[in-house]
């Protein structure tokens, strides 16, 4: 992996979820740690990297950080989530990566949810020269989904925090208050949107 959030990520899921028990998944069971068993009902979640998507099976391959390759199932009330955002299934692309939070259904290990932490397009394009600074007046701050509105002299921009972002850079946002002033440096992600940064 190129990117180091990508592997931090993969890390997680990997180190954090032991070996259990045996798995015909590709060895993707034994990460998982007795997700893969026969008691149904084990939940868990791993990091991964979305290596392909099978519509006609409904199957998603996925590799963990350590090279270990597998399927997992998936069906039309899976949740993909991307900044915010759903999206189905078939919108994964290969290289996406992704925690996945898993459940064993009758042998199988089946995804009910998957949050993208960062797509194939923004670690291929994501830099520095992207980075554009804004300055303007906060408004509509919402918490919970980590954004707020810029008002800026061109108009208006939502920003939003980026995943896992730096203590600093949390507890500063969760200092602001409507009619702050502030000055950032973003990265463009949509029209009239952008990814924090830092603030300046």
């Amino acid at each position: 992996m190129q990117n180091s959030t990508g592997r931090q990520l993969l890390a997680l899921g990997a180190a954090a979820l032991l070996a259990g028990c045996g798995s015909t998944l590709g060895g993707l069971g034994d990460v998982l740690g007795g997700i893969g068993s026969p008691s149904s009902g084990n939940q868990g979640q791993l990091a991964v990297q979305i290596q392909s998507v099978n519509t006609s099976q409904q199957v998603i391959q996925v590799a963990t950080e350590d090279g270990q390759v597998g399927s997992v199932r998936y069906d039309q009330n899976t949740v993909v989530v991307y900044r915010q955002q759903q999206y189905p299934v078939t919108a994964l692309e290969r290289g996406d990566i992704a925690v996945m939070q898993l459940q064993d259904v009758g042998g199988a290990l089946y995804v009910s949810r998957i949050d993208v932490q960062q797509s194939v397009q923004e670690r291929a394009g994501g830099g520095s020269g992207n980075l554009v600074q804004l300055s303007g007046t906060v408004s509509q701050i919402d918490h919970n989904r980590g954004t707020f509105v810029l008002l800026t002299q061109g108009g208006s921009v939502t920003v939003t925090l980026p995943y896992n972002p730096p203590q600093a850079t949390l507890n500063y946002f969760h200092s602001l208050r409507n009619g702050n002033t502030v000055r950032l440096e973003a990265t463009q992600t949509g029209t009239a949107r952008v990814e924090l940064h830092r603030f300046l």
